[in-house]
């Protein structure tokens, strides 16, 4: 007797321990979500709900020890169905799908777990790996959506580097129904404790493990298909990633994307069909010798991260000017509004594209040609100014390793990098070396470069980067919103009071080359708009269509020199050919390609990974057949540029 009560005691012990870590986890989560904001979203209900969540499993834990074996059965046979259900519920409600997805996820999630149990034979731990890591991957994208406004990709898991070295800098918001769905996970996690279910025999496992490995495969394999589109009615919208994710599911939608990590061979490709291009091109593009001489302008580019006017969002009201020098400018300037591929984030694509003059609009949504693609030279903008005898430099005051850009500056043919090691002294503004520190270096520059030299400054600022919901000890926000709400509002203020600061250090370099004798011109563009929760105080948008939403990735930029050129104001444009924009500004002439965007920017002022505009204003969707058809040389090009290396048209890209 006393070894069973002994033994009944320890038993009773470890419940008590256990329940108490589990409200002890759950407790804290709760507080947490609290404090970091979700108590904000309006939706007090959700959290009485996780207030009863919590209270239940409290006693579950501490009461309940084993299971009838039909309530495991039952219990372990609900698994899959309950955890895409709550992965989904992190970003959207169920209700927003089509039938035919969820039954394609269903089928996705019960091989899944299926497997795993055949693979590790104990129902209870396979459950509880599978709930576990499956979740965990949705909580990810959770917090990728919040902070950059697109889901997970694939070829995210590239730039695993690069998201470490911000992820300090970012507010974590648990909603309050991303807070319940975490609770309810947890919750199922202690339930599957009490599942003694296995799978004993090795036979078994080993015959059922290998047939649903190839089962798995193969169904991962059809995912990558056109079929299945045919067969469950999937969506296709590439171009609006969330609608594509909300639609068709976390887990397909990201296999599904899993086809796009190659780019796809453009209709009708050969080499011999750019060559015949080429020729076509170069009968028409008058060309002449240039060199560097001292009516060469300096060229200073600016690509200044996250740069934007949010007013085209729609009016609002701020205490000040938050761009007033830049709103100022008329004297020797064109300014315009230039359409991103991005927003929130994935820098670097509007960088390869004004680098390069190739289009995001033909390669997979969501895609980085810094991680996937580019692995040797590329023919680029540097290379081409170094090759007529300017002295090409790249500034980027962070780490080299971001984006591979200390490998693909090399391979651009720039002939010097600075990254954050040159900057070790700089002004910083929040955690960042800020917009005047880094032109501070291009003045440093010129003022000791040889008198017959001329400058490629290409600079990649970071003083605007994300982080704009924490409190910084060295800044504080100047601009406010008066007529603005919505939880992230002090968000805006810190972003536009930025922005201010941006302005008034472009205008310091403005100042200093004006005073220059050598001729000199400046470019700056922003790469794309902050997060969709900094914007959302400001955003006046009343209607969705495909006009309206492209406001979200529209950026402005400024070319400035100080010699006489045509001023403009209001022409509107993309990344793509403003490195086009800005030869011709400058008077040096194009490659054969450059020659093409000139002559394509006419018939399509603006092209991005998203969209075209065609020459009456008219904005495609990504995929339009009108559009495919005005951009379809461009394809063409582009892939032999991009992919097809062995046979790249040299002549086409060089000049």
């Amino acid at each position: 007797m006393g070894h069973k009560k002994e033994k009944k005691n320890s038993r009773q012990k470890g419940s008590l321990k256990n329940a108490l870590l589990y409200l002890a986890v759950m407790v804290g989560i709760f507080i947490y979500s609290l404090l970091s904001g979700g108590a904000d979203d309006g939706f007090m209900p959700w959290y009485m709900l996780s207030i009863v969540i919590i209270a239940a499993a409290f006693p579950c834990a501490l009461l309940i020890h084993r299971l009838p074996v039909p309530v495991q059965i039952i219990l372990t046979a609900a698994v899959p169905a309950c955890t895409f259900v709550l992965t989904e519920n992190f970003t959207h409600r169920m209700n927003e799908m089509w039938p035919g997805p969820v039954a394609l996820n269903l089928i996705l999630y019960y091989l899944l777990f299926i497997w795993l149990i055949l693979l590790l034979g104990s129902v209870r731990l396979a459950v509880r790996i599978g709930m576990v890591t499956i979740a965990s991957f949705g909580l990810l994208d959770y917090f990728i959506k919040l902070f950059r406004g697109q889901p997970i990709f694939p070829w995210d898991f590239n730039s695993i580097g690069v998201a470490f070295s911000v992820a300090g800098q970012q507010h974590y918001t648990i909603s309050a129904g991303a807070l319940n769905v975490i609770l309810l996970v947890i919750f199922y996690y202690m339930m599957m404790g009490r599942v003694t279910l296995r799978i004993s025999s090795r036979k078994v496992r080993i015959a059922g493990g290998s047939i649903m490995t190839a089962a798995v495969i193969g169904f991962c394999a059809y995912l990558q298909t056109e079929q299945v589109t045919e067969d469950f009615s999937t969506d296709k919208t590439l171009f609006t990633p969330n609608v594509f994710y909300r639609n068709n599911g976390l887990l397909v939608s990201f296999l599904m994307d899993m086809r796009y990590l190659n780019v796809e061979k453009p209709e009708g490709y050969t080499a011999d069909q750019v060559q015949q291009i080429e020729q076509q091109l170069a009968g028409e593009n008058e060309k002449t010798d240039y060199q560097v001489s001292e009516e060469s302008p300096n060229i200073i580019v600016i690509m200044n991260e996250s740069f934007s006017d949010l007013s085209v969002l729609g009016d609002f009201e701020t205490n000040e000017d938050y761009m007033p020098y830049i709103h100022s400018m008329q004297e020797n300037t064109q300014k315009g509004w230039m359409y991103s591929s991005v927003k929130g984030g994935n820098t670097a694509n509007t960088e390869f594209e004004f680098l390069t003059g190739m289009s995001m609009y033909f390669l997979p949504i969501g895609s980085v040609p810094y991680q996937q693609y580019i692995r040797s030279e590329v023919p680029a903008l540097p290379a081409q100014l170094s090759s007529l005898g300017y002295t090409s430099v790249s500034m980027h005051p962070y780490y080299g390793s971001g984006w591979n850009r200390d490998k693909i500056y090399g391979f651009f043919g720039f002939d010097r990098s600075l990254f954050l090691d040159s900057f070790y002294s700089a002004e910083r503004i929040r955690d960042f070396v800020s917009d005047r520190a880094i032109y501070q270096k291009v003045e440093n520059l010129y003022e000791t470069k040889d008198s017959d030299e001329r400058l490629f400054v290409f600079n990649v600022t970071m003083q605007n980067h994300g982080g704009y919901t924490r409190q910084y000890a060295d800044f504080q926000s100047d601009i406010t919103v008066t007529d603005g709400t919505g939880t992230y509002l002090q968000a805006t203020e810190q972003y536009l009071s930025l922005i201010k600061e941006s302005d008034q250090a472009f205008g310091e370099l403005i100042d200093h080359f004006s005073q220059q004798d050598e001729p000199t011109i400046i470019l700056m563009f922003g790469d794309h708009q902050p997060s969709d929760y900094v914007v959302e105080s400001v955003d006046g948008r009343t209607s969705d269509d495909l006009e309206n939403q492209q406001k979200q990735y529209e950026v402005p930029y400024i070319l400035w020199a100080n010699y006489d050129i045509d001023e403009a104001e209001g022409d509107v444009t993309s990344a793509n050919y403003l490195g086009v924009k800005l030869l011709q500004t400058a008077g040096i002439p194009l490659t054969d390609f450059q020659y093409y965007l000139s002559a394509l920017q006419e018939k399509v002022p603006a092209v991005t990974a998203n969209m075209g505009i065609g020459a009456d204003g008219t904005f495609y969707a990504r995929g339009d057949a009108q559009l495919d058809e005005l951009l379809h040389d461009y394809s063409l090009m582009e892939y032999n540029d991009l992919k097809d290396t062995d046979n790249r048209v040299d002549a086409l890209f060089s000049y």
